[in-house]
């Protein structure tokens, strides 16, 4: 890491590390921000935030906008990690139905499982080591040697570890040293739960780049944190349920954030940092405004094709049920109506006929696929 890229306006110091190298240790939260200079972007995504918390509310059953934009914010966020997998994949994995050395979609699935248990903890403990720690610890699960099984899951970094070069002497930046990492983490828990948060959506652009900052474990921490943001928005009350997901909205701009962060780092440069992260926050709520008036409209033409087809309850009734869950087999769907296997599947395939069912390809038992509810969680191309 070069010393020379360090201003003296650098929120931070530099202290010695392993291989006579040095690694930069950020101050505690808070800076000094020029409100002034970031209120129009602040105002831009509150209204966004505004929006989309209204939008929601729209919807009967919150789980057809959260389960497809979780999906979609796992295979984006690992993705920017350098782990792929496609969303097929990942429905099979969910489902039980996955390769024994597809470690890529194992680590995607988890991710799903880290966001789902998180929310949940949040029920009964505020944002702190431990929901983080058991987030991590759930996204490195199960996997196999080099890709999670050693990088310490549920653990803060026992060792040191660098950005962006094969070594630590190339390396464009060095995190704090594992001593250091806990103790600034120990600084941003208490950041997170001070009684006085007078701006919880600028909260969001800070802790964000402080967490990044510290980069407190071995693998992992990108998604950890774009994690954090989607928690910080429902502990903060900033939305009532986890649908802000920014790895869609960074995705396309990565160089870019990657190169604001680091100017925070070596030049104090807090202000480009936050327009442009809450840019990616009001991107993000007008994305996801979008994908619920999408599922809205669905739902409706699908009960109606569905009415029309068949003229009976059950139809309907296994619509709904689809933009729950949009993968079903012949049994399953039998559970869900209370009917023989026999009507189930006439019902079935009339919904084949009429293009809101297809076959799930490779998937045993056969298993039926609502595609359009899938592709609606994405935006168009």
């Amino acid at each position: 890491m070069d010393r020379r890229a360090f201003a003296d306006e650098a929120p931070g110091r530099l202290v010695p590390t392993i291989h006579d190298a040095l690694a930069y240790v950020p101050d505690d939260l808070e800076p000094v921000v020029d409100i002034a200079a970031v209120a129009p972007a602040m105002l831009e995504a509150t209204q966004a935030l505004g929006e989309l918390k209204g939008a929601c509310r729209r919807l009967a059953e919150p789980s057809i906008l959260i389960r497809p934009l979780q999906r979609r914010e796992a295979l984006t966020s690992s993705a920017m990690e350098g782990t792929f997998s496609t969303q097929d994949a990942l429905i099979l994995a969910e489902r039980g139905i996955e390769r024994d050395d597809d470690d890529a979609t194992r680590e995607v699935r988890n991710y799903v499982r880290a966001l789902d248990d998180a929310v949940v903890a949040l029920g009964r403990l505020p944002i702190c080591h431990r929901i983080l720690t058991d987030a991590h610890r759930t996204l490195l699960s199960g996997l196999g040697h080099g890709r999670g099984a050693q990088k310490r899951p549920g653990e803060y970094k026992p060792d040191q570890n660098w950005i962006g070069g094969r070594t630590i002497d190339t390396a464009r930046y060095v995190p704090p040293p594992p001593v250091e990492a806990r103790a600034c983490m120990d600084a941003l828990e208490r950041y997170l739960n001070r009684d006085l948060r007078p701006f919880p959506l600028l909260d969001l652009a800070l802790v964000h780049y402080q967490f990044e900052a510290i980069h407190p474990f071995a693998d992992g921490n990108g998604r950890v944190g774009r994690m954090l943001v989607a928690l910080m928005a429902v502990e903060s009350g900033l939305l009532d349920m986890p649908v802000l997901y920014i790895s869609p909205a960074m995705e396309h701009r990565k160089d870019e954030y990657i190169d604001l962060m680091f100017g925070v780092s070596t030049r104090g440069e807090w202000t480009p940092w936050i327009i442009f992260f809450l840019a990616r926050v009001a991107e993000s709520c007008r994305e996801t405004i979008a994908t619920i008036d999408r599922l809205i409209a669905l739902q409706d033409d699908y009960r109606r094709r569905a009415g029309d087809a068949m003229r009976s309850a059950s139809a309907i009734t296994l619509v709904d049920h689809l933009f729950r869950q949009p993968t079903v087999t012949v049994n399953e769907a039998a559970d869900v109506l209370g009917v023989s296997y026999q009507a189930v599947r006439k019902t079935i395939d009339r919904l084949v006929d009429v293009g809101i069912l297809s076959v799930f390809p490779d998937a045993y038992p056969r298993l039926f696929v609502a595609r359009g509810i899938l592709d609606a969680a994405n935006p168009p191309h």
